[in-house]
């Protein structure tokens, strides 16, 4: 649990000790089981320490859409409860067994009354998460804003290629598709058409681009 981005340059010992002072316990979920339930009260912040989740929405169709996947390091609440929010307007649900780190929301943004060197540090560290992650949404929509499919799947290849030519995206096709905001079929066909030109090969969730 120490080795995660929350306590980057935070010596072993003082995180133990920050984590005594803030009163901070962790959470074991099991497989497919709620982290959080739509309209459920949220007044923390929540760091994935081990496992793998999703955010669930419900679209205006009442179809439910996975809005992201929650990997190791991953920040999530902060978008409510910056808002001002008191209930959850999303699921959060486990794809495995999880373990969560609770932050209750105002002792991740306030100094303790020891003003701990360490809470500030925290506070930092928190504060720079939440700036990646939403550096990776604005990043996502940049890809979606393309006009066609096949221009959404270059620019979607290219952020996941991190400038090697083969690579493993982390997505199945349906979840492609729904990051792309695109019908699985039309994508399927797209793919199927720009490996047919020479513009890539792929596999499954493996890719190589070949221009």
């Amino acid at each position: 649990m120490l080795n995660i981005d929350l306590f980057e340059n935070i010596e072993n010992n003082d995180v133990l000790e920050l984590l005594k002072c803030m009163g901070l316990k962790t959470k074991i979920f099991k497989k497919n089981s709620y982290i959080l339930k739509k309209g459920s009260k949220i007044n923390f912040l929540g760091i994935l320490l081990e496992g793998y989740a999703e955010i669930i929405k419900t679209d205006k169709l009442n179809r439910d859409i996975t809005a992201e996947k929650l990997r190791i390091n991953d920040i999530f609440g902060h978008d409510i409860v910056c808002l001002g929010l008191t209930k959850s307007p999303v699921d959060i649900y486990t794809k495995t067994g999880c373990e969560i780190l609770f932050i209750p929301f105002e002792k991740a943004v306030t100094p303790c009354e020891k003003l701990c060197r360490y809470h500030f540090q925290l506070i930092k560290n928190i504060m720079k998460m939440i700036s990646k992650k939403n550096s990776v949404l604005n990043n996502k929509l940049d890809i979606i804003a393309q006009k066609t499919t096949r221009e959404k799947i270059l620019s979607f290849l290219q952020d996941c290629s991190k400038g090697d030519k083969s690579f493993y995206i982390p997505y199945t096709r349906e979840e492609m598709a729904k990051f792309l905001c695109s019908d699985r079929s039309a994508l399927s066909r797209e793919l199927c058409k720009m490996r047919d030109e020479g513009l890539l090969r792929f596999s499954k969730n493996y890719f190589e681009l070949l221009y």
